[in-house]
C-alpha cells in the first residue's frame, strides 16, 4: 500500500521539470525573436547602425559630440541663422511637433549644426535657438570639423545664382547695375536626422513633413 502512494510523486517531479524547460525555450525564443520595425513616416534604413559622430562646440562654448546626447533622443538639422527661409521655417515645424507629440517629447534635443561659421557664432547661435525652444541648441566648429560632420550624413551646402530681380523692378530704386556680379543664395538640405537614445541613426524625417507626422515619428523614437 505504501509503495502505491508513493508511486506517482517521481511522476510529477517529471512534469514538473519538462513544464519548467518548455517555459525556459518559450521565453528564450521571445528573447532571441526578431522585434518588428518601428514604423516612421520618414524615410528608413534596411538596416540600424550608429549615427556619425562629430566633435564640436555647442552655443555656450562647450565641447560636445553626438555622444555627449546618448540616452535622449537627437533631431539633427544642418542650417545658418541667416538663413532667409528653409531653416526658420524647419525649426518651427520641429518645435511645433515636439509640443504636439506631448510628454514623450521631454527630453529630445534638437541640433543644429551651422553651415555659416564665420557669422554663426556661439552666441548668435543661442541667440537665434532661444527664438525657437529651450531643446534648441547650435552647434559651431572649425572648418574641418564641420566638414566632417556634413559628410557623415552626407549633408551638401552650395552657392547658386538667386531669382534675378522682375523686368518690373529691374531699374526701380537700389537696383544692382548691369555689371554687379549676381546675388548668391544658399542651398543646403532641409532634412531632419531621428537618432535614438542608444545613438542609433533611425528616420530622415523629410524636408516640409507635416507638424503630425514629425510628432508621429518624434513619439515612435522616444520609445526606442
Amino acid at each position: 500500500m505504501d509503495s502505491q502512494n508513493k508511486a506517482p510523486a517521481p511522476r510529477l517531479a517529471l512534469w514538473t521539470t519538462v513544464a519548467v524547460m518548455v517555459g525556459i525555450i518559450v521565453a528564450a525564443g521571445v528573447a532571441v525573436a526578431p522585434r518588428p520595425a518601428p514604423r516612421f513616416h520618414g524615410t528608413t534604413y534596411t538596416s540600424v547602425a550608429p549615427a556619425a559622430e562629430f566633435s564640436l562646440t555647442d552655443h555656450d562654448g562647450r565641447p560636445v559630440s553626438l555622444r555627449s546626447y546618448r540616452g535622449a533622443p537627437v533631431l539633427l538639422f544642418f542650417g545658418y541663422t541667416h538663413c532667409p527661409d528653409v531653416c526658420p521655417l524647419t525649426l518651427h515645424r520641429v518645435t511645433r511637433a515636439l509640443r504636439a507629440a506631448g510628454g514623450r517629447a521631454d527630453d529630445v534635443r534638437v541640433l543644429m549644426v551651422t553651415l555659416d561659421p564665420a557669422r554663426d557664432t556661439p552666441a548668435a547661435l543661442k541667440a537665434y535657438a532661444q527664438r525657437f525652444g529651450p531643446e534648441v541648441v547650435g552647434l559651431t566648429g572649425d572648418s574641418a570639423a564641420l566638414s566632417n560632420a556634413r559628410a557623415g550624413y552626407g549633408a551638401f551646402i552650395a552657392d547658386v545664382p538667386a531669382q534675378p530681380a522682375s523686368a518690373g523692378h529691374a531699374h526701380g530704386a537700389g537696383a544692382a547695375p548691369p555689371s554687379a556680379a549676381p546675388a548668391l543664395k544658399t542651398v543646403h538640405p532641409g532634412v531632419v536626422y531621428g537618432i535614438d537614445r542608444r545613438g542609433n541613426l533611425q528616420v530622415v524625417i523629410t524636408e516640409g513633413a507635416p507638424v503630425e507626422q514629425i510628432a508621429d515619428d518624434v513619439r515612435t523614437l522616444s520609445r526606442l
